[in-house]
């Protein structure tokens, strides 16, 4: 994956996805291989200290804190200055719009919107790496279509990688990897691979979509 590529991985359930995104992320160890970020051997890094940062497909959001406290808490562990953890908080929700939703409580807003809180709390780290595992498998077409593009303003900002269940929700992908059973079977941009009939049949029960 080159720096500031906009990546995905796709395949049915059990066929690695999430498995690999873990390792790279540092939650799992490879029990072959090494994980290079930015030239450095990562492979015995915990994750918090990796250039990285996950989206779980749970958000893991702290419902007794509103949307602002939620977004800045890792900058308040940091003790950084408050006027700093208000920018950058500003900053992060215009990224996946969210603006002026700081004040509002957590666990009133709708799937799609603790999502983009969720994609919001991880830029604010800054990480140079962003992974995302199914960041729109539950939610409706527009909370979808909204998640999409918030994802697809980051590109060129930092390196993204995004696991889909729809090859819709990647148009915009630089390259888009199919995996079945742990083994990659095609490759390639999101025109490329909806013109490949005999893959679209094959994984129609994954909803592959042109």
């Amino acid at each position: 994956i080159e720096a500031g590529e906009f990546f995905s991985l796709l395949g049915p359930s059990g066929c690695g996805k999430t498995t690999l995104l873990r390792i790279i992320s540092g939650f799992d160890n490879p029990s072959v291989g090494t994980v290079f970020i930015g030239g450095a051997d990562m492979t015995d890094v915990p994750p918090n200290e990796r250039p990285t940062n996950m989206v779980f497909q749970s958000y893991a959001i702290f419902p007794h804190l509103n949307v602002a406290d939620n977004v800045g808490y890792g900058l308040k562990k940091q003790k950084l200055p408050k006027e700093e953890i208000d920018r950058r908080v500003d900053d992060a929700l215009k990224l996946v719009d969210l603006e002026g939703y700081g004040p509002r409580e957590s666990h009133a807003l709708s799937g799609g919107q603790r999502q983009r809180l969720a994609i919001a709390r991880a830029l604010i780290a800054e990480p140079a790496f962003l992974l995302l595992d199914e960041a729109t498998s539950a939610l409706d077409a527009e909370s979808e279509q909204s998640i999409r593009k918030s994802v697809e303003a980051l590109k060129g900002e930092m390196t993204i990688l995004v696991i889909a269940h729809r090859l819709s929700t990647v148009r915009q992908a630089d390259r888009i990897l199919v995996f079945e059973e742990g083994e990659l079977i095609a490759s390639g941009t999101h025109a490329e691979l909806v013109k490949d009939s005999e893959l679209y049949a094959r994984f129609a029960d994954i909803q592959f979509s042109s």
